[in-house]
């Protein structure tokens, strides 16, 4: 549930409570809605670092300074010290258990796979070609 679905769940039993004469319970409520909202309005609208913006959104640094570069993801800090919106910032497509729902090879795997194994060949031909120590 997010935190505006909350706010409205809040609103509600507060019109609920004032049916049954229970107007202080309500104010109570509806303040801790108006609450609730101004504060998800905050951290939506924090100023974050690229760091930051990385960690939450899922996209590389990288990514994102390309992004803020081209103006595709709006820049709210200066130019050579930029920040983003939480609320502007990109998300990775994720599965309802977390996992990415983008697919396909996974290349660093395939890399260090390609020189553990070229590792491995170059220490066997090594030994291979030593010479036999005799007498020893």
């Amino acid at each position: 549930m997010k935190p505006a679905d909350l706010a409205v769940e809040w609103r509600a039993k507060a019109t609920a409570l004032r049916r049954y004469g229970a107007e202080d319970q309500a104010l109570t409520l509806e303040e801790c809605a108006a609450d609730l909202e101004d504060a998800w309005r905050l951290w939506e609208t924090e100023p974050l670092t690229l760091e930051e913006a990385a960690t939450e959104s899922g996209y590389s640094y990288s990514t994102l300074q390309q992004m803020t570069a081209s103006g595709r993801l709006r820049n709210i800090g200066e130019k050579h010290r930029p920040r983003v919106c939480r609320e502007d910032l990109p998300k990775k497509a994720t599965s309802p258990a977390g996992e990415s729902l983008i697919t396909g090879p996974d290349l660093a795997q395939e890399v260090i796979a390609r020189r553990l194994t070229r590792n491995a060949t170059a220490a066997r031909s090594r030994r291979a070609s030593r010479p036999a120590l005799v007498g020893r």
